[in-house]
C-alpha cells in the first residue's frame, strides 16, 4: 500500500513539475505549440508572406524589362 501512495505522489509530482515548466517560460510555449502544431501553422503563414513578396518583386523586374528584351529572350 505504501509503495502504491508513495509511486502516485511522486507521478503527480512530475506532472505538476511538467505543467509549470510548459506555462512559466517561453521553451514552455514554444513546446505548447509544437505539439499543438501550432508552429508549423505560423510557420506556413510566414512562407506564405515570403512567396507573396517573392512574387511582387519578380512582377516588378518583369515590368521593368523593356518590350525588345522580352521578345528577345522569348524567341530563344
Amino acid at each position: 500500500m505504501k509503495r502504491w501512495l508513495l509511486c502516485r505522489c511522486s507521478m503527480i509530482l512530475v506532472l505538476i513539475s511538467a505543467l509549470l515548466l510548459f506555462a512559466g517560460c517561453d521553451s514552455g510555449e514554444k513546446a505548447r505549440d509544437e505539439l499543438t502544431g501550432n508552429r508549423a501553422v505560423k510557420q506556413y503563414h510566414q512562407s506564405t508572406k515570403n512567396i507573396e513578396k517573392i512574387v511582387d518583386r519578380q512582377t516588378e523586374k518583369h515590368k521593368g524589362i523593356p518590350d525588345d528584351e522580352k521578345q528577345d529572350s522569348k524567341s530563344e
